[in-house]
Parts: structure tokens; sequence; C-alpha cells
């Protein structure tokens, strides 16, 4: 879908052309990830690769309702609590990711950018804290309005109720049908880092750099309670439990695939309502 994460962002232009943009009322669509492991047929880039594309359609989607946005230029150095001991995972402490994101936070302010709205799809219970924690601190110290974009279902697992001033909630109607699992072999498991709906998820945005190859032979290793909780723990133990860095089931790509581009269409029309309101 695209060659570069700087492409049709702020990179891309000049600075006159960003003093121009600056003050207007536009929304700035910051996307955010890290650089971690993702199975042996994923890039290591696979977060941000998501992010920006998500970006790119929210703003496509603003577009045809009226709205101008601009997405920034992509923060990619984050915390990987889980995965830092597989070689190419590169994770920072949340107080250093905290330092940078402030700091990124009040460039935008100086460019005169107000509204700004960022899109994560990293679930790491620090990192995603460490984004929190910032937007909380820049809202109230610089000036600015930045919220995290967030699903719904994954309240829980940061123990927010949803009327938080700092997020963003993504809560379109999905049919139920699109989420009845086919394989009875998965049903109660937990497919949470590189499995079906990561892999259909890049297949999507970035088909390239995805070995469907590989991904079809790998058998599921979707998680129960027990290994939820292994997985939690983080390094050796994260390692020992799922060798291969996936946790999920790979193979399952295809069934996601045939309703991911109606999926991301509803929630980012969902977002887009909610920016223009």
């Amino acid at each position: 879908m695209f060659q570069s994460i700087l492409q049709e962002t702020l990179a891309e232009e000049n600075w006159q052309e960003v003093q121009k943009l600056g003050g207007r009322n536009i929304p700035a669509l910051f996307p955010l990830g890290v650089i971690e492991e993702h199975g042996p047929h994923l890039p290591l880039g696979s977060d941000i690769y998501w992010s920006c594309g998500m970006c790119r359609i929210v703003r496509d989607k603003l577009k045809s309702m009226g709205k101008k946005s601009v997405i920034l230029p992509p923060y990619y150095w984050g915390v990987n609590h889980c995965t830092h001991n597989f070689p190419g995972t590169f994770s920072l402490r949340p107080q250093t990711m905290k330092q940078v994101l402030f700091e990124i936070f009040e460039n935008v302010r100086d460019f005169s950018f107000h509204d700004v709205y960022c899109f994560n799809y990293h679930g790491d219970s620090y990192h995603v804290g460490a984004i929190a924690d910032t937007i909380k601190e820049v809202n109230e110290k610089l000036g600015i309005s930045a919220r995290l974009v967030l699903n719904e279902m994954d309240l829980p697992l940061f123990g927010w109720q949803g009327n938080e001033d700092f997020l963003l909630i993504v809560n379109p109607e999905y049919p139920m049908e699109w989420f009845e699992e086919e394989d009875a072999s998965e049903r109660g498991l937990l497919d949470i880092h590189a499995g079906a709906f990561e892999t259909a998820a890049m297949n999507y945005f970035c088909p390239e750099l995805v070995d469907l190859k590989t991904a079809e032979k790998l058998p599921s290793t979707s998680l129960d309670q027990e290994g939820l909780q292994k997985w939690l723990q983080g390094g050796d133990v994260t390692r020992e439990s799922v060798p291969l860095g996936y946790a999920g089931n790979p193979a399952g790509y295809k069934a996601v695939g045939s309703i991911f581009e109606k999926i991301l269409d509803l929630q980012a029309e969902n977002i887009a309502k909610q920016i223009i309101q």
C-alpha cells in the first residue's frame, strides 16, 4: 500500500508549507509504534506500518467529509516489555519514551498544531501507559488537545472506562458474524501478537513485506490464560513460551483478510466523525 512510513507525512513538506498549515485548526494525526519482532513471517516494523496506514485511511475519510488533516512523521521508539529478549526488538525505558514524546509534542505545539490524535497499534501495557501519561502531561502543560485513539474492546486491558478526556474511543457497530470463530480449535484462545489479525493487517498494508508461505505453515500458538500470564512476564519467560516470537494463529489470516478492509473503513468513519465533532 505504501513504500515509506514518511510518505505523505509532514516530512515531505517544506518549512513554509508547515508554517501555512499550522494554526488553521487542522487536526494532526500522529502514528506511534515500535520496532519489535513479529515472528518469522512479519517484519520488525509491523506496528508502525499499521499506524501509518491507519492514519492515511482516516486522513482520506476526513477529506471526503470536507476536513483537511495532516499526518505527523511517525514515532517508533517505544517500550517492549514482553519481547525485548528477541534480536531486532528495540526497547526504551518508559521514562525515556515519555521524555522524548513530550519534546516532540512541544515541537508540534510550536508549529501551531493544537489537536493531535495518536494512533498506536502496539499493545504492551508499559508502552501504552507511557503514551497516556505523556498525553495527560502535554494537555495540562502545553495547552494543546492530544488524544489516544483506542478501540473500545481494549479499555479493560488498561483499566479505563472510556470517558477519559485523553482518549478517543473507536466504537463502530460491527456485524457480529464477522467475529464468529470458524476454527473450533481457536475458540477461547487469545491471538495477540503476529497471529491471524496482525498478519492480515500487514498483508493489507504492506503485502511485499509478509512471508505468506511461512505464515501458512506455522502452527497456532494462541494463548490460554496460563500462556497469557507467561507472555506478560516478558524476557526469558516470554521467549521460552513462544520461541518463534508469535502468539496467535498466522495461518488464519485469510479469514480475517476477507473482512479486514471493511473493519478499517468502519473504524475510520467512526474516528473521522468524532474528530469533526
